[in-house]
């Protein structure tokens, strides 16, 4: 009698069982969204893919929004992974622009009242926009409003930022227990990471947009709080829009 012996399977790489997911991704196109989120990307496409179905399973759906999604030259998957997918708006940079001209690129191209400006590298937890949006509305003097970032482990990334007389700054209970009660309110801050910023499109325009003087990237997030202040208003921290980055 003839010996049967199985035929091991052969593993099927992680990209190809995620591009699957790819058309799964439908938004609802908004003519007059409220918020506007703008996401810079640069390669990562797997990042991005992850972000974008965070955002589609943790968003209130009373409220409207529209995603600008920034290709700043993407060389892997980028683009034909954004092109199955349908309500979102793709920007391709004919140059390479770095992360603070691919956001003005794509402010410049949203509509809503809010700009959410998140990075490609991160994934929202639920009910993150809504309370984001809410800090506007329980805090009349709000100018800017940041994000909980937590690492993927859950211990705590920034809860806030501080700004020292010197000019250096530093994430407010970095590498601490994320559920610290110093870590769990709503306050006033020196500044919040531009992984995950909401500001009324009109205060981020008159404001300057991002200074390019700090292209490609950094400190441009704590500039534009400064100025933010500067403006007569504050930038609060809120602990219950938490995100993993």
């Amino acid at each position: 009698k003839a010996r049967t012996e199985a035929v091991p399977s052969t593993p099927v790489p992680v990209e190809h069982a995620i591009a699957k997911s790819y058309k799964s991704l439908k938004f609802k196109p908004e003519s007059s969204p409220l918020i506007s989120i703008v996401i810079p990307v640069f390669n990562k496409h797997l990042y991005t893919f992850h972000c974008l179905k965070s955002i589609l399973d943790n968003t209130s759906s009373e409220l409207s929004y529209e995603i600008i999604v920034v290709d700043d030259q993407s060389t892997d998957e980028t683009e034909k992974m954004l092109k199955t997918m349908s309500g979102i708006k793709v920007i391709t940079n004919k140059e390479i622009q770095g992360f603070i001209r691919s956001i003005n690129l794509g402010v410049e191209a949203a509509k809503g009242t809010y700009l959410m400006i998140l990075n490609n590298d991160t994934e929202v937890q639920a009910d993150w926009l809504n309370e984001m949006h809410q800090t506007f509305l329980e805090f009349p003097d709000a100018g800017m409003v940041g994000a909980k970032l937590v690492y993927p482990n859950g211990m705590l990334q920034e809860a806030g930022g501080i700004v020292w007389q010197d000019g250096s700054a530093w994430n407010y209970g970095r590498n601490g227990d994320s559920n610290n009660p110093d870590c769990c309110y709503a306050r006033a801050v020196d500044y919040c990471s531009g992984a995950c910023l909401m500001i009324l499109r009109e205060s981020f325009i008159a404001l300057g947009m991002f200074d390019e003087h700090y292209a490609p990237a950094y400190y441009e997030d704590t500039d534009l709080a400064f100025k933010v202040r500067q403006s007569g208003k504050k930038v609060y921290y809120q602990p219950n829009a938490r995100v993993s980055h």
